[in-house]
């Protein structure tokens, strides 16, 4: 998440945030300090600073309802049975029917980076022995489906948006061509998509964090080494762990995850998975990540303003024709 600059607040009690931590730890002091770390229309992330658990700071994230249900099920259910670092769960307290919060460890600032071969090298260690580790958690077969079927609805929820906004007044005429592409892309796809079932075929199916890219990957330094603490969980779900594997959308196709490390790992547990059956599985989720990029972005060609949405659009649709050359 972006960090703006931190903003102090005359009177901290009346914060939200700290209106609903109050609600959960009635008897624990206010914040000294409170850092917006991201402020939308319907989410918002706080840093309050000196209430966590030896006067440490906690991350309050106020999100819908629906967002924070698979999350809660992450915290309360699954991460705190597996043998991986996790952050501290405070907490979950509803606003009203539509919002509520969570509260968490503060993550750190440190944050991962696909250029150092020590934190791809972590970021696989972690992934393999959450994804051996989660296979036997009944909790988190409860949460949504992350196999093929997921990302179709992607390709079919992002085209059919890119279709309907094809008319907007501001897209120019290299605009077009760039969502004209994106629609050929999902076409070809589509017709190939027995092809990526396939591929999915005989995969295990585990706990998937849906969006694993070092926006999301915190890493601290102790005396022991480097931990992994990934957060936003809201995208997770129970299947095949392509997503994980692959890199975030865009034209950064630089791997993030050490596969050998990560082969190395999950062999004993999955010996039917050798080196080239996950390599197949980092193209899938190539693909998977392309998609879903697609679709989030195709939301905002309904604003007036989408020189945004087209970047990215443009950014996805370049990776997603190299994704496809390098697989054929």
């Amino acid at each position: 998440m972006p960090t703006t600059a931190g903003i102090t607040y005359t009177d901290l009690r009346e914060h939200p945030a700290v209106r609903a931590w109050r609600e959960l730890r009635p008897r624990w002091a206010g914040p000294e300090r409170i850092e917006i770390l991201q402020e939308v229309k319907k989410s918002a992330v706080y840093r309050l600073e000196g209430v966590g658990l030896g006067g440490t700071a906690i991350i309050a994230k106020r999100c819908r309802m629906g967002i924070a249900s698979t999350e809660r099920i992450i915290y309360e259910s699954v991460l705190p049975v597996l043998p991986i670092t996790a952050l501290h769960y405070y907490g979950f307290v509803e606003e009203d029917d539509q919002f509520c919060w969570l509260f968490l460890e503060d993550a750190g600032r440190e944050r991962f980076s696909p250029l150092i071969e020590e934190h791809r090298a972590l970021a696989a260690r972690w992934l393999a022995l959450m994804h051996i580790s989660a296979e036997r958690v009944s909790s988190a077969a409860q949460l949504p489906n992350e196999g093929p079927d997921r990302y179709l609805e992607h390709l079919h929820s992002g085209r059919d948006m890119i279709r309907r906004h094809l008319s907007h007044p501001a897209l120019s005429a290299d605009d077009l061509a760039v969502l004209e592409a994106v629609i050929c892309q999902c076409d070809f796809l589509e017709s190939r998509w027995d092809k990526i079932e396939k591929e999915c075929e005989g995969i295990p199916t585990t706990l998937v964090h849906g969006d694993f890219q070092p926006k999301n990957m915190h890493v601290r330094t102790g005396p022991v080494g480097m931990s992994l603490f990934p957060v936003d969980w809201e995208m997770a779900g129970w299947g095949v762990p392509a997503a994980d594997l692959a890199p975030a959308a865009g034209l950064a196709l630089a791997p993030q995850v050490d596969i050998i490390t990560y082969w190395t790992i999950v062999h004993a547990c999955w010996p039917g998975l050798n080196i080239q059956a996950i390599q197949r599985l980092v193209n899938v989720g190539q693909v998977f990540r392309q998609l879903a990029a697609i679709h989030w972005a195709s939301l905002s060609l309904a604003c007036d303003y989408i020189e945004r949405p087209m970047a990215r659009l443009r950014s996805y649709q370049a990776a997603l024709a190299e994704i496809i050359r390098s697989t054929q």
